[in-house]
């Protein structure tokens, strides 16, 4: 699970620099903060959730929440 949290002064550096070689191999945008110098915060949690990947899985999550079978935290 990923949750992105920005100040709006660093999204617009951030917006400004172009990708780097490690954002363009990995597909990662965080990597381009990394690259650049910017500290990132990462934090484990025991709590699972839906992945959405793909719009399959949109659709999956849909019914899902349509049959209120979905768990949401």
């Amino acid at each position: 699970m990923g949750f992105y949290a920005y100040r709006l002064a660093f999204l617009k550096t951030f917006a400004g620099i172009r990708p780097g070689k490690l954002e363009t191999a990995e597909k990662l945008e965080q990597m381009r903060a990394l690259e650049n110098g910017f500290r990132i915060k990462v934090m484990e949690t025991l709590h699972d959730s839906i992945e959405i990947d793909t719009p399959r899985d949109i659709e999956k999550v849909e019914r899902l929440i349509a049959q209120g079978t979905a768990q949401i935290e």
